[in-house]
């Protein structure tokens, strides 16, 4: 069973991975959020909700993600998800997010590259900013 913590946090992780939070991945945290809800069966929530919930964690998580334990972080909530249609949804989101503001940074593509690997998907060519 998941909560919408365990949703939520591979999805704020590609949002923050590269310390630039900008309007247009939050908005497509938002969107993909709710169609990822669905899919496992959570009760949907608002976007001012949402939106609060990522204002609630951010400094925790900016500081997490700026720490040792990063790697574990990411790797246990890459983990949480196994089955086919949940780790192929989850991924879609992440890249979905990643690429909402219209760059492809090495922190986002390292990410992203990550939960390919954990998942066994090709990671998409998308072509990396610095």
């Amino acid at each position: 069973m998941f909560t919408h913590d365990d949703i939520l946090l591979p999805l704020a992780l590609t949002v923050m991975i590269d310390h630039k939070i900008k309007d247009p991945e939050l908005k497509e945290l938002r969107q993909q959020a709710s169609a990822l809800f669905k899919l496992f069966e959570l009760d949907p929530k608002e976007d001012d909700e949402l939106t609060r919930w990522f204002e609630d964690i951010e400094t925790e998580l900016n500081g997490t993600l700026n720490g040792r334990r990063k790697n574990t972080v990411i790797l246990r909530a890459l983990t949480r998800f196994s089955e086919d249609a949940h780790v192929e949804a989850m991924y879609d989101a992440m890249v979905s997010i990643s690429v909402a503001d219209q760059e492809y940074r090495r922190e986002e593509s390292e990410l992203v590259r990550s939960a390919a690997a954990i998942w066994g998907f090709q990671r998409p060519p998308l072509k990396v900013v610095d």
